[in-house]
């Protein structure tokens, strides 16, 4: 079995012929936002109270004071599904093509920024900063820390809303508050894995662990409000998160206690629509149908029934052979936050950490030997094979659903390709290993250094 040491060798890509290519006025800011996005309230709950609102010019813009009211609570927890629905799609296609998951195929430097690890904090071709959930370069080219900013801000602001609001006036009052701290808890998580630094509401500069911390409180939150609302959707969902940042943090136990109570069959997934552009799946859009990105070969042959690809008989633009992933073969797929496979290799991963072998290749095998994979289980006693098959698993298993980075910073893996290896289309490839904090929170935020 092909293990992830081998892909950490591969550096160059190789096309069908068998040629090889190896603080000013203008400042933006989520604390300043003044409305709710209810384009993709529209997607998400379909519901007929909005047919007035989304009549008016400018559907997917409505002025605050006219929705920040209790009898709005329901559109506005479908807005903050659907701002954190969209940043995931995009974060999960820009995770994949700075991981290698995906390699870039056609002209574009806003997606070469992601493929070669060398991001611009300013400028044009700062697309983790630019792009958003309503720009025209949604569905070409995926934004991360606005979109995800966004997507944070709006479930804090709807948690302090809930706050002030009379439970009378809120039947569902105490549900929302469980859901939107756990989609709060996403958002810092993914800005955790994914960011050098991020800053909120004006605050300072934070570092991951720091972030990480804000994730698990949120997640706390969570927790405790769908325990009370007997909400086993959500409550599993937060669990899973919580896990997740709990690791980030090293704090394996814990994280194992959570992933333990996630029963069999679970998933909470982030839903998509053809509805408008910024409710489709932006994974399938940048493979499909732009075809700015395809798997890259480590995927192409890894061999897997996890990985599912279809390959197109062509290549791109730039000699790349072009495949199609086909875990979401449409702009409505789903595309999981949170699911039981995550968690046992969570599982697996804490018992390995606590010494524990027999453990960890147990919660291994419950993911490979499940029905609908059926894959020969995994034997081993070695700490170093079980740490192996766990990366292995975790590659084919999380394939394009948002971890890569995250697991680069946690297992300290090396990038592939190496700093410095020659890019195909010019230059080097880049030693970035998180996308650093934009320009743009430096000059505008007073509690951030320039620097």
């Amino acid at each position: 079995m092909r293990t992830p040491r081998e892909k950490l060798t591969m550096a160059n890509h190789t096309s069908r012929n068998g040629a090889t290519t190896t603080r000013g006025p203008g400042r933006w800011r989520c604390t300043r936002l003044a409305t709710f996005t209810l384009a993709t309230a529209v997607g998400v709950s379909g519901c007929d109270v909005l047919d007035e609102l989304v009549a008016v010019d400018a559907p997917s813009r409505i002025v605050a004071e006219i929705l920040e009211e209790p009898g709005n609570a329901a559109t506005l927890m479908a807005s903050v599904v659907g701002d954190f629905e969209c940043a995931f799609a995009q974060y999960v296609s820009a995770v994949g093509a700075t991981t290698q998951e995906f390699q870039y195929a056609t002209g574009g430097f806003g997606w070469r920024s992601y493929d070669q690890r060398d991001f611009e904090p300013s400028g044009f071709n700062a697309a983790y900063v630019n792009s958003t959930c309503s720009t025209p370069q949604q569905g070409v080219i995926p934004g991360v820390y606005k979109t995800l900013s966004t997507a944070r801000w709006q479930a804090d602001h709807f948690t302090e809303l809930l706050e002030t609001w009379p439970a009378a006036e809120v039947p569902e009052r105490e549900g929302f508050l469980a859901r939107s701290a756990a989609f709060s808890g996403y958002s810092h998580l993914l800005l955790g894995e994914a960011m050098c630094s991020a800053a909120f509401d004006v605050g300072d500069e934070l570092m991951p662990p720091q972030i990480f911390e804000l994730a698990v409180a949120r997640f706390n939150t969570a927790i405790t409000g769908a325990q009370a609302q007997g909400d086993a959707a959500t409550l599993n969902m937060a669990r899973i998160g919580r896990a997740r940042a709990l690791i980030s943090l090293g704090r394996h136990s814990e994280a194992n206690s959570d992933a333990q109570q996630v029963p069999g069959g679970f998933v909470h997934n982030a839903g998509y629509s053809s509805i408008s552009a910024r409710r489709e799946n932006n994974v399938f859009v940048v493979n499909h149908r732009t075809e700015n990105v395809t798997p890259e070969e480590y995927f192409r042959t890894i061999g897997d029934p996890r990985v599912r690809l279809e390959d197109q008989g062509r290549d791109s633009p730039l000699g790349i052979p072009l495949f199609y992933q086909t875990k979401y073969p449409t702009a409505s797929s789903p595309i999981p936050i949170a699911r039981w496979e995550e968690a046992q290799l969570m599982i697996a991963e804490a018992e390995l950490q606590a010494g524990n072998m027999a453990g960890a290749v147990a919660a291994i095998n419950a993911v490979r030997t499940r029905p609908g994979v059926d894959l020969p289980p995994f034997e081993s006693s070695s700490a170093d094979e079980i740490r192996e098959q766990l990366l292995f698993e975790r590659q084919v298993e999380l394939f394009l659903e948002g971890h890569a980075l995250g697991d680069i910073h946690r297992y300290d893996l090396p990038l592939v390709p190496p700093p410095d290896t020659p890019y195909p289309t010019g230059g080097f490839y880049g030693g970035d290993r998180c996308i650093p904090m934009p320009d743009v929170e430096r000059v505008n935020n007073p509690n951030v250094p320039s620097s």
